[in-house]
């Protein structure tokens, strides 16, 4: 079977092609014809996912992009509510609230609703994009600026500081992926430790498909993975991809379905799923067997039903077409081969889940709720609140080679990222009605990560960011770290940290050690101590909360380090006091 493909000679061309990638552009020379400004190559199926070396895919996915609809563009609006739009993505937020302005519903004109000021504006961005407060001269110092395009360009530079973003985003692939320090676990092997490894492909801004591929396909440096003794004797693997058993196939295949491609798949695992068509058992076994070097046999809630399901690779496209056009449909009968074609298949810009999944997932981290909730169940019977912008920014990701930073800029760079919280206002997803409307009116509230709260302390007390002692370096769990929702453990995936709260995380917070050693000691202390009472409360807001302090708060700061009286170490921990105060606050510890 061959399929016809085209493509534009520019990012082909560009290429940094190494020597495994040209026989792939051999292909495309041998095939090629001229004559309307593009080339064609008639390519077997085979052939194109064939390798996941990193040139081979940008040659791919070049190629494979050609086969995907252009997106709805973005909506042209009347001339009242352009200059409320920022980027792109304001147009397509504004259209829905046109609708409903016209449609009487009060509540919708753009200008009702204002965007933050830049205090709050520089700790959102910074505590998204770096993980952390900014400190008070950074903070200043963007308040200050004259600049006309000062967010815009705080963006741009914070995505710039490259090791901080790679710190931030590191912990939330290590939860994602059940990445572990231990290769066991009460003797039971672990996924494998993925920590350098992620980090390194953050700091690198490694495009997002060859960053999943690489997950699957072994392609990780280290190349064979460690084969541990498990509790039971037998000799098992330490890596992402477990197939030991049956049970092990089917659960790394939910694993890969829900990670990347937002799609939640286990209840077929034994048999049909109960609320979802979508999955009957045998389309799941279908998928699951691409895990594994055969066929998966039929095994329904624990008996054999002597059959098995060939492997296949079972999404399809939304428009009704019975497969993704130009898969390969002979699958290997060797387990590296599968693996490859099935990091291949799931990473292919035709595969209409991928893109979009972790586009979902970046809008979910910055405005609290999914395009498509939940962001682990992408279903066909439930439509996305905005599904042309699902599809705009999922293509234009593609279209730009999986930049995610990218895709990350244009949406902290709209205007609907820059709203101020309302509660009135800001969306819910309720599960008893998953079809109810979303309108970005508001930011959702966050509750910042253990991460997030530790190290944005360390950056208050001490003015200044140690990459060394950021939180997720730490493998031991504590009191604390649990209190704030780190796992103790990764033995499963998990794509979204516990937002609950409960008394045991108040009284850590109030009575804990761990958190007074935090703001026991460190620059900030002495700084307040040397300043004047009305200019302590200045300091101690800017570096915790981003911000001035209200007349009332100043007031109150005034009055307290008064009490304390002019002795050195009653001031000081009367200061202690202050920060711990704003730290167990709520303002400290959600984002909004």
């Amino acid at each position: 079977m061959e399929s016809t493909v085209r493509f534009g000679r520019g990012r082909v061309a560009a290429l940094g092609v190494t020597a495994g990638a040209a026989f792939c552009l051999g292909w495309i020379q041998a095939g090629a014809s001229t004559g309307d400004g593009e080339s064609a190559a008639r390519v077997s199926p085979g052939d194109l996912f064939a390798s996941n070396e990193p040139a081979l895919m940008a040659v791919r996915r070049e190629l494979r992009l050609g086969l995907v609809p252009q997106p709805p563009q973005p909506p042209v609006l009347w001339a009242g509510v352009e200059p409320f739009v920022a980027n792109e993505i304001d147009r397509f937020i504004l259209s829905r609230w046109s609708e409903e302005a016209e449609a009487g519903v009060p509540g919708f004109a753009p200008g009702a609703i204002p965007t933050i000021d830049d205090h709050t504006f520089a700790r959102r961005v910074y505590l998204d994009v770096i993980g952390v407060v900014p400190t008070i001269e950074e903070l200043d110092r963007f308040v200050s600026s004259r600049e006309p395009d000062k967010r815009a360009s705080l963006v741009a530079e914070l995505l710039a500081r490259s090791g901080d973003y790679a710190d931030h985003w590191t912990p939330f692939w290590e939860d994602a992926i059940a990445s572990s320090y231990a290769a066991l676990q009460g003797g039971i092997p672990t996924r494998g430790n993925y920590r350098a490894w992620i980090n390194s492909a953050f700091r690198e801004n490694r495009p997002y498909d060859v960053f999943v591929a690489q997950i699957i396909d072994f392609g990780i440096p280290g190349a064979n993975p460690p084969v541990m003794t498990q509790a039971n004797g037998k000799p098992a693997r330490v890596v992402f991809v477990r197939n030991e058993t049956h049970t092990e196939t089917l659960q790394t295949a939910a694993v890969a379905a829900q990670v990347f491609m937002g799609t939640a798949m286990k209840c077929a695992s034994c048999h049909n799923h109960f609320e979802n068509d979508e999955w009957p058992q045998t389309r799941f076994l279908a998928f699951a067997g691409l895990f594994s070097d055969h066929d998966l046999e039929v095994i329904r809630c624990e008996k054999n039903m002597g059959r098995s399901v060939v492997a296949a690779f079972p999404f399809e496209p939304e428009g009704g077409e019975p497969a993704i056009a130009g898969l390969p449909t002979d699958i290997p009968t060797d387990e590296a081969g599968r693996l490859r074609l099935v990091s291949a298949m799931i990473t292919d810009p035709a595969n209409p889940r991928f893109a979009r999944s972790i586009v979902n997932r970046l809008w979910k981290r910055y405005m609290g709720l999914g395009l498509f909730e939940p962001a682990d169940d992408y279903r066909l019977d439930v439509e996305p609140s905005h599904p042309e912008l699902l599809d705009w920014l999922a293509y234009d990701l593609m279209a730009h080679d999986f930049d995610l930073k990218r895709t990350i800029a244009l949406i902290l760079t709209s205007r609907t990222y820059q709203l101020r919280f309302d509660a009135a206002l800001a969306d819910v997803f309720d599960v008893g009605d998953k079809h109810a409307p979303r309108f970005y009116r508001s930011p959702t509230l966050r509750r910042l990560t253990a991460e997030q709260v530790v190290d944005s302390v360390r950056v208050a007390m001490n003015q200044a960011l140690d990459p060394a002692r950021r939180l997720y370096h730490v493998n031991q769990s504590t009191a604390l770290s649990r209190a704030l929702g780190k796992p103790a453990s990764r033995n499963e995936i998990s794509t979204q940290r516990p937002d609950d709260v409960a008394v045991v995380q108040s009284l850590e917070l109030l009575n804990g050690p761990e958190l007074l050693a935090l703001i026991g000691d460190g620059p900030l202390l002495d700084r307040v101590i040397a300043a004047t009472d009305d200019e302590a409360a200045g300091v101690i807001y800017r570096a915790f909360l981003s911000r001035p302090p209200t007349t009332e708060e100043e007031r109150v700061v005034m009055v307290y380090l008064a009490e304390a009286g002019e002795e050195r170490e009653a001031r000081r921990a009367a200061a202690v006091d202050l920060c711990w105060a704003l730290v167990v606050s709520p303002e400290f510890q959600y984002l909004k």
